[in-house]
C-alpha cells in the first residue's frame, strides 16, 4: 500500500503507523428497555428517569396513578430497565391528552436505547376516544420515527368505555401503524390486590424477561410465560371472540385452565402482511439499530476505487446478519438463505459518491411466529399404518 503521509515525516528513520482492517466487530443492539409515560407528585418533568424497583419509583416520584402498572412491570421483570417520564400536568391526578402528547413528543431522543413505549395511565384515565387516539398516535409516531425504531404497546380504554370484546375490536382498528410499530391489548388484568390494571406494563416486562431467556425473536405471548402479579382478567375473551379479533390485531389477555393469565396474541396493528407480528417488528428494530450504530467510525472516510471501503461495510453487515441468524432471529437453513448484503460499484455510481453518500443494501428474512398449529389425524385399519402413511403427500 502506498502511504500518502510520507511527506509529513522527512527525517531519516523508521516510522510505524497503526490502523484497523477487516469488518467492524459489532454487538447486536439490545431491546431491553421500557419507557413509561405518566403523572406523579414529584420528580423531574419531561425527562426519562431510570427506576430499578417499585420502592425506588415511589421514592423518586411519590404518589402516582402509574404505581400499579409499575408494580406489574417489575413483577414480570424484576431486574428490568424502566424509565419513567413524569408529564407536565396542571392536575397530576387528572392529566389531559394534550399533556401526555406533549411529554411523548418532547422527552425522548434517538440516542436512547431501543425498547417499548407505554402509557397505561393515559388509556385508563382518558374516557374520550379522541383523547386516547391522540395519545396512541403520538406513541406510534415516536416509535416509528427515523432513528428510534421502538415498539408502542397500547392498552384498551377504561371500564365504562371499553367493556366488551366487540368494543375493543372497534377501538383497536382506530390505531394503525404502517410498519407495525404499535400493538393493541385487551382486556385489563386484575392484580393480587384486586386492582384493575392496564396490561401494557406487564406485557413489556414479560417480553423482556423472555428476551433475556430465549432471545428477542420470541413473542411476548404464550403459555410458557404467563403474566405474573395478576390473578384474573377484567373481561373474559373466548376463542370465538379471537376468531374475529385476532386477524385484526386485537391481542387478547386470557385466563386459561391450568395455565394462568396469559397473553394470547402477538400481532401489530399494521395492515401489511410483512409486519403482521410483534416479533417481526422487534427483529427489524434490532437489525436497524445495530446497523445504525455500527458505522460511526466509517463516516468521514475516503472511498477508494479498489473496493476496500465497500468490502468493509459489506463484511460488517454480513457479520451482523450472521449473529442474528445464529441466534435464530433470521430464518434459513444456511446464512445465505437468511440474508444477503450488497455494497459495490454497481450500487454506488459516481453521482452518488460525489454527493458524499455510500449505499449498502441488505435483504433479511425474519423468523416467523408459530401462532397456530394444525395436526392432521388419519384413522387406518390394523396393519396398514405404514402403507397409509406412505401414501400421504407432505
Amino acid at each position: 500500500m502506498v502511504l500518502l503521509n510520507i511527506n509529513a515525516n522527512l527525517a531519516p528513520g523508521v516510522y510505524v503507523t497503526e490502523d484497523t482492517a477487516g469488518y467492524i466487530p459489532t454487538e447486536l443492539s439490545s431491546f431491553n428497555t421500557t419507557y413509561m409515560v405518566g403523572s406523579s407528585a414529584t420528580g423531574a418533568e419531561n425527562e426519562p428517569v431510570q427506576v430499578v424497583s417499585v420502592e425506588d419509583f415511589t421514592n423518586v416520584f411519590g404518589t402516582s396513578a402509574s404505581l400499579n402498572p409499575v408494580k406489574l412491570y417489575f413483577a414480570n421483570n424484576p431486574n428490568g430497565v424502566l424509565f419513567f417520564v413524569r408529564i407536565t400536568a396542571v392536575d397530576d391526578a387528572a392529566p389531559t391528552a394534550a399533556e401526555f402528547v406533549a411529554a411523548i413528543q418532547n422527552s425522548f431522543d434517538e440516542e436512547m436505547p431501543q425498547g417499548f413505549l407505554i402509557a397505561p395511565q393515559a388509556f385508563s384515565q382518558l374516557t374520550v376516544q379522541g383523547d386516547r387516539t391522540s395519545v396512541a398516535t403520538a406513541m406510534e409516531n415516536l416509535a416509528s420515527k427515523e432513528g428510534f425504531d421502538w415498539m408502542a404497546l397500547v392498552d384498551s380504554g377504561p371500564s365504562g368505555t371499553i367493556d366488551t370484546h366487540a368494543e375493543a375490536v372497534t377501538e383497536g382498528q382506530l390505531y394503525t401503524s404502517e410498519r407495525g410499530h404499535l400493538a393493541y391489548f385487551f382486556p385489563y388484568v386484575i392484580d393480587l390486590l384486586d386492582n384493575v390494571v392496564p396490561p401494557s406494563a406487564a406485557i413489556a416486562g414479560l417480553a423482556i424477561r423472555r428476551y433475556k431467556k430465549q432471545g428477542f425473536q420470541e413473542p411476548p405471548a404464550g403459555a410458557k410465560f404467563p403474566l405474573k402479579g395478576v390473578k384474573d382478567v377484567a373481561v373474559k375473551v373466548t376463542k370465538a371472540h379471537q376468531e374475529i379479533g385476532n386477524p385484526l390485531g386485537i391481542n387478547a389477555i386470557r385466563k386459561l385452565p391450568n395455565k394462568g393469565v396469559v397473553c394470547w396474541g402477538s400481532r401489530t396493528r399494521s395492515s401489511s402482511e410483512y409486519y403482521r407480528f410483534v416479533t417481526t417488528r422487534v427483529i427489524f428494530n434490532v437489525l436497524s439499530g445495530t446497523a445504525r450504530g455500527a458505522f460511526d467510525s466509517e463516516v468521514f472516510s475516503s472511498v477508494d476505487g479498489q473496493g476496500e471501503y465497500y468490502t468493509r461495510i459489506k463484511e460488517t453487515l454480513n457479520q451482523i446478519g450472521f449473529l442474528m441468524w445464529r441466534g435464530k432471529a433470521l430464518y434459513g437453513q444456511t446464512p445465505k438463505d437468511a440474508y444477503e448484503v450488497k455494497c459495490d460499484h454497481e450500487l454506488n455510481q459516481g453521482i452518488t459518491l460525489e454527493a458524499g453518500a455510500v449505499i449498502a443494501a441488505m435483504w433479511a428474512a425474519p423468523s416467523p411466529v408459530s401462532e397456530r398449529i394444525f395436526i392432521q389425524l388419519y384413522r387406518t385399519t390394523i396393519g396398514q399404518v405404514q402403507v397409509a402413511a406412505g401414501s400421504v403427500e407432505g
